[in-house]
């Protein structure tokens, strides 16, 4: 399946995304900006509410946090106990780890429950009316003033208007907003003497949430204990820089990239030492690796695979390739061709999905177990993806939020979009078709029977 049917704009952010990341059910966090050079742009990250109109998936910005001078590059998130809780929904606290250059900054969100005033309410329906009728001709006197008799139909469009309006959506004028609490900053980068620039490029969490994990420009992954950001241990993992790293589930090794010297590593966190060199068979074509991720194996949690995007080194003539290994001896088990340049890589919690992303601005979307393309959305953004995301499989306000499909995952790019793919859920044969196909094979049966004699 191709082109853009099933993708949805969710919002239009005001800054260049560089990292998303869902927390829970229908929350999302998009963080970017214009980086260190006073262009006006500024480096925040924003809090979107998801939900669904009836139509399609929408989020609303429910908080916008500006986190200084340095861009936010890459970013991690994980929930924490529900701490707010109104008489119909409730909100988790949510902590964030953001690369911020060099350092890495761990904040929390402590949700709050907000009400929109009246005067903001009438104020955003009153923009809202005007641009409705901007785009309208204008009317004679007598047309306008036969209107002006019917008070009722004016008051039902004014509170149609009024659900339309930010921060009034479904629950009515309530929502959920959150206070910023900055927990610490920790340099996790050092730098080196021949490099001119020193940022952290990655970082990932653990399953439990008990270790964060960051790489950069120095070449090393370092360990954090969390939430106290106190270092565990270190490993001089790549000569040049990690571009990339994700922690297996049962938290026990980790995967690094390092596009410049075309490694791809796996690490054992208990001690350190490297397990083995991840090498993509590609019969002599020089190829790099710019993504790895873990996937849970369908219907079996406590068994991984270990995904990887890689591109050809030079030439455009050679397809990029999607690699899956044996999460336990890393061997390649099989791979799929796609066309264009990967730019980044996700797994669904459940396993059964992967999406990737195009330096283009094409989303393509596997079956994980056996690397089936299933879509292809062509020009989803128009420049290069960024980042993916997918929303949480079985978590019930996630599938409320997401129009009960199957699963959706979420893009960023720096065209300043948020978008949303969705997967259809499979639809189930109708019961009359069944009836009919049945009566079918009844009828060939007795015909066969009688002509045969029996």
């Amino acid at each position: 399946m191709s082109g853009q049917k099933g993708c949805e704009t969710v919002a239009s952010v005001s800054f260049p995304a560089y990292a998303v990341t869902a927390v829970c059910g229908r929350h999302i966090v998009v963080g970017g900006g214009g980086g260190a050079a006073k262009t006006g742009i500024r480096n925040q990250f924003d809090v979107y509410e998801l939900y669904h109109n009836g139509t399609q998936t929408v989020g609303e910005r429910v908080l916008s946090y500006d986190v200084g001078d340095y861009c936010i590059t890459n970013m991690v998130g994980w929930p924490g106990a529900i701490t707010a809780v109104s008489s119909r929904v409730t909100a988790p606290t949510i902590s964030l780890a953001m690369g911020l250059e060099e350092k890495c900054a761990v904040v929390k969100l402590k949700p709050t429950l907000q009400t929109v005033k009246k005067d903001e309410i009438l104020s955003q329906v009153l923009k809202a009316k005007e641009k409705a009728h901007s785009g309208l001709r204008r009317r004679r006197t007598s047309e306008r003033s036969a209107e002006e008799g019917s008070t009722e139909k004016e008051e039902i469009r004014e509170e149609k208007l009024r659900k339309k309006s930010l921060n009034t959506t479904l629950r009515g004028n309530k929502y959920f907003s959150f206070d910023v609490e900055v927990v610490g900053s920790k340099e996790t980068v050092l730098k080196k003497k021949s490099e001119a620039e020193t940022y952290q490029k990655c970082c990932g969490i653990s399953s439990d949430y008990k270790f964060l994990v960051t790489g950069g420009t120095d070449g090393y992954l370092r360990f954090w204990s969390l939430p106290d950001m106190k270092k565990i241990k270190e490993i001089q993992a790549h000569e040049k820089e990690v571009d990339d790293l994700n922690i297996k589930p049962d938290g026990k090794e980790v995967v690094s990239v390092c596009k410049p010297t075309r490694e791809c590593c796996v690490w054992n966190v208990k001690d350190g030492k490297k397990f083995t060199h991840v090498a993509l068979q590609t019969n002599g074509v020089k190829y790099k690796c710019f993504r790895a991720r873990y996937g849970n194996v369908e219907c079996n949690p406590n068994k991984t695979r270990l995904f990887t995007i890689s591109n050809p080194v030079v030439g455009t003539k050679h397809p990029a390739i999607v690699a899956k290994w044996c999460g336990r001896t890393y061997t390649q088990e099989k791979t799929q061709n796609l066309i264009g340049s990967l730019s980044s890589l996700s797994l669904s919690d459940d396993g059964r999905f992967l999406a990737t992303g195009t330096m283009s601005g094409t989303v393509y979307i596997l079956i994980a177990f056996s690397l089936q393309q299933l879509r292809t959305v062509e020009d989803a953004h128009s420049m290069f993806i960024t980042g993916l995301e997918w929303l949480p499989t079985e978590n019930k306000e996630s599938q409320m939020v997401r129009g009960f499909s199957d699963a959706s995952v979420l893009s960023i790019s720096c065209d300043n979009s948020l978008k949303i793919h969705h997967i259809p859920r499979q639809g189930m044969v109708p019961v009359w078709v069944v009836a009919i196909l049945a009566a079918v094979i009844l009828c060939c049966a007795f015909l066969l029977a009688n002509f045969l004699g029996l």
